[in-house]
């Protein structure tokens, strides 16, 4: 079974309430904490919020595999959806087990995510047949999908998010100041050598002599542009001296 089947299956109406059951309701305050809490923090099953049992867990992994086994081809024998409602349930249980956050989590996105649940869960997968394993891989990807669009909708995710972003895009500032400061970027030695040597040529030009004549040392001086000069042939008159 494809996930685009499975996920279509697994509709937001109906698989989303159950994820929600996962983890712990946001109360006053959310968002307040100086850095992001990791997912063993939010979830439903463990600590001291603890309002879904071992028991409930086992029983959401089953109405997941339900609900993507209601129509059309089985994919694997009734004995192995048992063993695939484990697999799945020992898996969720790995949220409270995983040291990333909710931001790391949809960093992954929901194939490495489901990658890194299976690490954290021992591999269940490994006491499955390969139809069965193929099944619950979709389907567990197909839950994360679902899990990881519940995190981007808590007020605490956008909140983390906007501040993440603005630490990124500050010490990327600063990096790349530090990088052009020690590795000056392609013209700038030629800009910083213009403006050494433009005030020594204003001031070593800053005279103009003309057949003979010194302005060096007149009272005011020449700035450059004066020492254009338009000159025009003109014929004298018959019988003028030169001079």
């Amino acid at each position: 079974m494809e996930p685009g089947i499975i996920g279509t299956r697994l509709a937001s109406a109906v698989i989303g309430p159950l994820i929600k059951k996962l983890f712990v309701t946001e109360g006053g305050g959310a968002g307040l904490v100086d850095r992001p809490v990791r997912i063993s923090g939010h979830v439903s099953f463990r600590g001291e919020k603890r309002s879904l049992t071992d028991s409930d867990l086992h029983g959401l992994a089953a109405k997941l595999v339900k609900q993507a086994l209601r129509t059309g081809e089985r994919p694997v024998t009734a004995d192995e959806e048992r063993a695939v409602i484990d697999a799945l349930a020992n898996t969720l249980y790995a949220l409270g087990d995983v040291t990333m956050t909710d931001m790391d989590a949809v960093r992954l996105g929901s194939a490495d995510f489901a990658g890194e649940l299976r690490k954290a869960a021992g591999r269940p997968e490994k006491h499955l047949t390969a139809d069965a394993t193929h099944f619950y891989e979709r389907l567990l990807e197909a839950a994360c999908v679902h899990v990881l669009q519940f995190f981007t909708q808590r007020s605490t995710f956008v909140a983390h998010a906007l501040v993440q972003q603005t630490r990124g895009l500050a010490e990327l500032t600063a990096k790349v100041d530090e990088l052009i400061r020690r590795d000056p970027l392609p013209g700038a030695e030629d800009t910083a050598f213009e403006q050494l040597y433009l005030p020594y040529v204003a001031r070593k030009h800053a005279k103009l002599t003309i057949y003979g004549i010194d302005l060096g040392n007149s009272p005011t001086r020449w700035p450059l542009d004066a020492a254009y000069l338009s000159l025009e042939a003109t014929s004298l008159p018959p019988g003028r001296p030169l001079g």
